[in-house]
């Protein structure tokens, strides 16, 4: 099939999975930002950045943690959800209490609401309540917790070439890569022909692959590379995983310490901004299919 049927066809799908009650996308949960922010696609770059302590791991995980998994449980007849979380700041306990604190919140429609330092019994005069264990031991909580371990997958690699070679494994465990012939030049100058990467077909079209890296500059350098090098390295692993693989990658950033300083608050320069990015600003060059959600958008 030629790249204009494919294409032609791939709209035409996109056009009757609505009809028939399916989804392109999880939709936004700001309603009031939907027309900006759509909601979590297929092939989307994503990047979180704010100034430092403002709640960009929150945000992210509201985002594209809670929400998604949350729509994937209760509708496993539209889409299935895998999220590869690389936690270089945190533990997967502290992400899993985060949630677990969500979760209460939103199953209780509001009536719980506890912080994960109160969940974990921090203050030694305030035990969490028998009550609260017992929720998260019930029935309904279970299920969703079973579905959070068996969707969210953590992994303790810190590099970005661990993180492309995990992921893209993945995918092509789960999937069909279809090359073409393409003639290249060796180092001698004679012309050979090769197998070339030509496009990918997922085993499940609805299954959305979310990557998690949080945040970019903890991750581990690579070899022979300063970190801004290690950041455009993983910025460039996924742009591949995204445009050969239909990959959702989200980057959380933050914003270089000059734009928190004194001189920034009296010019007002406050906002985050794709030039701000700490460490690296490569990640914001593609533009193409990138968004920048930054933590004050709403």
């Amino acid at each position: 099939m030629s790249l204009i049927q494919r294409t032609i066809s791939y709209l035409q799908e996109r056009r009757d999975k609505i009809i028939g009650g399916g989804i392109n996308s999880i939709s936004s949960p700001f309603v009031r930002f939907s027309n900006d922010f759509i909601g979590i696609e297929q092939a989307k770059y994503y990047c979180v950045t704010a100034s430092t302590k403002v709640g960009k791991t929150q945000l992210m995980s509201y985002l594209f943690l809670y929400t998604p998994l949350l729509y994937a449980y209760h509708h496993k007849d539209k889409i299935k959800l895998t999220v590869f979380y690389y936690p270089l700041e945190e533990t997967p306990q502290d992400i899993t209490e985060r949630f677990m604190s969500f979760l209460l919140f939103k199953l209780s429609k509001g009536k719980v609401r506890i912080s994960p330092t109160d969940l974990k019994s921090t203050k030694n005069d305030r035990p969490v309540s028998q009550e609260v264990l017992d929720l998260l031991n019930s029935e309904e909580y279970t299920k969703v917790l079973n579905f959070f371990e068996e969707t969210v997958h953590f992994s303790e690699s810190r590099n970005p070439t661990g993180v492309y070679n995990e992921v893209r494994k993945y995918m092509e465990d789960n999937g069909t890569v279809e090359t073409r012939k393409q003639k290249v030049k060796d180092d001698f100058g004679s012309t050979k022909e090769v197998d070339a990467f030509d496009h990918y077909i997922p085993n499940n079209s609805n299954e959305y692959v979310i990557v998690v890296v949080d945040h970019a500059s903890l991750c581990s350098v690579e070899r022979g590379m300063s970190l801004k090098q290690t950041i455009d390295k993983l910025s460039e692993y996924f742009v591949l995983l995204r445009n050969r693989y239909g990959v959702t990658p989200v980057l959380v950033q933050q914003q270089a310490f000059e734009n928190e300083s004194l001189d920034a608050y009296k010019e007002r320069r406050l906002r985050p901004t794709p030039q701000g990015l700490a460490d690296s600003k490569y990640p914001a060059r593609d533009k193409r299919r990138f968004y920048i959600i930054f933590n004050n958008f709403v």
